[in-house]
């Protein structure tokens, strides 16, 4: 018989034992829990990582898609004309028709393809990026709309603000910005803003403005003279100077030179989407039916189309031309173009000599709007007048004149011939834009009141920051950006190289 003392410490040797054994077994369980937790882990890293590489690749197909918009780009800034190239003439540009590798690991590439919009003259670009192989390959596809920083985003551009010396042998050295030489140019040379003038837009000049009396200046003013840190000065010998800037006072920003050639892709799209005529050419517009106009007849005389010239443009040396029967509504002249009428639509006309603007140039009023702000625009018209040497003013009358239009001298200006001859005779108005190289005289005036020509009235259309004259040239050497953005649905399908259209 065991003793009590004995009893319980066999009891007590049992009860550890039985611990022991709990223990054990929680220490089992415990590793075979943590050697199926990374085996687990393993086995949802296996499954996933071909998902997981497909959405690294959804990613770098968007980069390398950058890479492609980047790439021309780039070949638009440096060749404003770049834009005339595409998969038909690639210029030695493989992008255009094959994939373009941007990385070697991973290996990813672009390809894309620009088309010019008739409506605008703006560039509607396709890039497509290409990432990964296999099944984790993926291709995305984006359209972009792009421009260039142009005298569009301005009611006012100039170079100088100087006569242009082709005007007279009196204005020979007039072609100094303000603070360029001591030898700066007498007063004849200047130009000035005086009390008749209103400026209603964004303004820019490479020179510096000169004002007297009490000219108004609706928004920006700005100056890229590299010579003098003066944005505005009072015109030499003015005793009353008060202009009135309510968009802010004008201010010295990044010098923007200007462009001085019409390339020579302008005659070629002419002759392809529009009407070129080998001389000189006298238009007539007419929106019709003039109750609710929806198009624009041209009636034209005086000049003799190129050979190849399309069937809306007509036969012989005089005809009519319907703006909706061209592809795009582009007029090329190699002599000069004489202009006048309303249209309706979305017209460019280029010279390679002057435009003379023989009477009002105008939209239907009803498609000019006024927002809330204050601000005009015309989302349905813009009519372009881009003239290799001078814009010139021929009013009928003595009342003013109106001109709706984006105006462009690319070596001259715009003017008046006999500002310095003539009473005052009321106030020009532009709605629209105006860009020339030098500052061209449309009136006179003594301390800051009109004596001669006329007066300015000029007012920013809005819709110029979207809506182009179709294939404008743009005066400046600006860098092009992108306007509006878009993505295609996923797939080589949709691709550049692909059939299907970017829906």
């Amino acid at each position: 018989m065991l003793t009590p003392v004995a009893h319980r410490r066999w009891r007590s040797i049992f009860a550890r034992n039985g611990q022991a054994g709990q223990a054990l077994l929680f220490v089992l369980i415990a590793v075979a829990l943590l050697m199926s937790i990374p085996l687990a882990i393993a086995t949802t890293i296996v499954n996933q990582l071909p998902q997981t590489t497909r959405n690294l690749n959804w990613d770098a197909a968007y980069e390398v898609a950058q890479a492609g918009l980047n790439d021309y780009l780039q070949r638009l800034d440096l060749n404003g004309s770049y834009s005339v190239y595409n998969a038909g003439n690639p210029n030695g540009n493989s992008a255009f028709s094959a994939w373009v590798q941007a990385s070697t690991t991973p290996a990813e590439y672009y390809s894309y393809t620009p088309t010019i919009v008739p409506s605008s003259g703006l560039i509607s670009l396709k890039v497509s990026g290409e990432s990964g192989t296999g099944a984790s390959r993926v291709v995305r596809t984006f359209e972009y709309t792009i421009r260039p920083n142009t005298s569009l985003d301005d009611v006012y551009w100039s170079n100088y603000e100087t006569v242009d010396p082709a005007l007279g042998s009196g204005f020979a050295n007039c072609n100094y910005f303000y603070g360029q030489s001591t030898t700066y140019p007498a007063t004849s040379c200047i130009n000035q803003f005086n009390s008749s003038d209103i400026i209603d837009g964004p303004v820019f000049t490479n020179d510096t403005i000169r004002t007297c009396g009490s000219p108004v200046f609706k928004s920006t003013v700005e100056s890229g003279n590299v010579y003098s840190n003066a944005a505005a000065v009072i015109y030499p010998g003015c005793t009353g100077n008060t202009p009135q800037y309510l968009g802010g006072q004008p201010t010295s920003v990044a010098n923007s030179p200007p462009q001085t050639t019409i390339p020579s892709a302008d005659p070629a799209f002419a002759l392809a989407d529009g009407c070129e005529f080998t001389g000189s050419v006298t238009l007539a517009l007419s929106a019709y039916p003039t109750t609710t106009p929806t198009t624009t007849k041209i009636a034209w005389s005086g000049g003799a189309l190129a050979t190849g010239s399309q069937s809306w443009c007509g036969s012989g040396s005089s005809g009519t031309i319907t703006l909706s029967s061209m592809t795009a509504g582009l007029i090329y002249a190699a002599g000069s173009i004489s202009v006048s009428g309303s249209m309706t639509g979305a017209l460019d006309l280029i010279a390679a000599t002057n435009i003379t603007i023989t009477g009002n140039l105008t939209y239907p009023p009803a498609n000019i709007v006024t927002a809330a702000n204050s601000t005009e625009s015309d989302s349905v018209d813009v009519l372009g007048l881009v003239a290799l040497d001078f814009v010139i003013l021929s009013p009928p009358g003595t009342t003013g004149m109106t001109v709706d239009a984006a105006i462009l001298a690319l070596t001259g200006s715009m003017y008046l011939p006999n500002w310095l001859n003539t009473s005052a005779d009321g106030t020009l108005t532009v709605f629209g834009s105006i860009a020339q190289d030098f500052r061209g005289p449309i009136g006179a005036a003594t301390n800051g009141t009109l004596t001669n020509g006329f007066g300015k009235n000029y007012h920013y259309d809005t819709s110029l920051q979207v809506l182009w004259p179709p294939l404008f040239v743009a005066p400046t050497s600006a860098t092009w950006l992108t306007t509006t953005f878009s993505e295609c649905k996923a797939g080589s399908s949709y691709s550049v190289l692909g059939a299907k259209a970017c829906t």
